[in-house]
């Protein structure tokens, strides 16, 4: 079992080239590029040059430091405590960005190690299974709110297909049973199951530390990341979120590469 949940666990080569990029990100989900420049408008120069002409929107950057600056759910968050796995951008719902790119600036000696899980994996895990199959099956099934407190309305499957060729994972802060659940109780299940094997790939999945002067691409749509404790309280990075053509939409909002703009309309 804990080879099978290891498994779950991504950790991404290392490159030079622009070029070597997609082929990894096809196989792998993610990988990283060492060289380029780590500031906020070179991340989203970077971007621009992997996604060329399928970008639809890449937002300012954004600083990642003590556990974020302007995200809702900083409060939340701990140099002292690792982060668990999850989606970035869950809070703009389904429109969450399809890539983001994570480049560092000052890393840590101590601590600070990004782990990636793969949420396809994680599925067929759980539908081989043979306690939990019935939840692997279930997740593109059941429809649950994902939506996270005062932000866009997420009312969806944990994976769906966002008709653009692209199977989308979730895993946020909020997900819980809908309203008018047929049956909450089996649905709670469902997502209690999902997100423990999440947590419990993450203990066996491989860390690997991003250096200063490199930068992590992650397709959101499949992997999910978090990061260890760490002690520096200098480490900081720029995050950049990413909306291509591959994506189920771009949020009709103004966007940012955090989620200072994703508040729901009081209208």
């Amino acid at each position: 079992m804990q080879k099978q949940l290891a498994a779950c666990g991504v950790k991404p080569q290392v490159v030079r080239d622009i070029a070597d990029l997609q082929p990894l990100l096809e196989r792998d989900g993610a990988a990283v590029i060492d060289g380029p420049e780590c500031g906020a408008e070179a991340t989203r120069a970077l971007a621009q040059q992997i996604f060329a002409e399928k970008t639809l929107a890449i937002p300012d950057a954004a600083r990642v430091f003590e556990g974020g600056e302007f995200d809702h759910a900083r409060d939340q968050a701990s140099v002292h405590t690792a982060t668990p796995a999850h989606t970035d951008g869950f809070a703009y719902g389904d429109l969450y960005p399809d890539y983001m790119l994570l480049s560092c600036v000052h890393h840590c000696t101590k601590g600070g190690e990004s782990v990636l899980i793969d949420g396809y994996r994680i599925e067929q895990y759980l539908q081989a299974h043979a306690d939990f199959s019935w939840a692997g099956h279930a997740l593109r099934d059941v429809v649950i709110d994902q939506t996270e407190d005062n932000m866009q309305t997420a009312l969806s499957p944990i994976i769906m297909h966002n008709g653009h060729d692209r199977i989308m994972v979730r895993k946020t802060l909020n997900q819980k049973p809908c309203a008018d659940s047929k049956d909450s109780e089996r649905d709670a299940r469902m997502i209690a199951l999902w997100c423990d094997t999440i947590d419990a790939a993450y203990e066996q999945a491989p860390r690997f530390k991003l250096r200063a002067g490199q930068t992590l691409i992650v397709d959101n749509y499949r992997l999910m990341h978090g990061r260890d404790p760490y002690e520096d309280l200098q480490r900081m990075l720029w995050r950049v979120w990413v909306w291509t053509t591959d994506a189920l939409g771009v949020p009709d909002l103004p966007l940012a590469s955090d989620t200072r703009h994703a508040v729901a309309s009081t209208n």
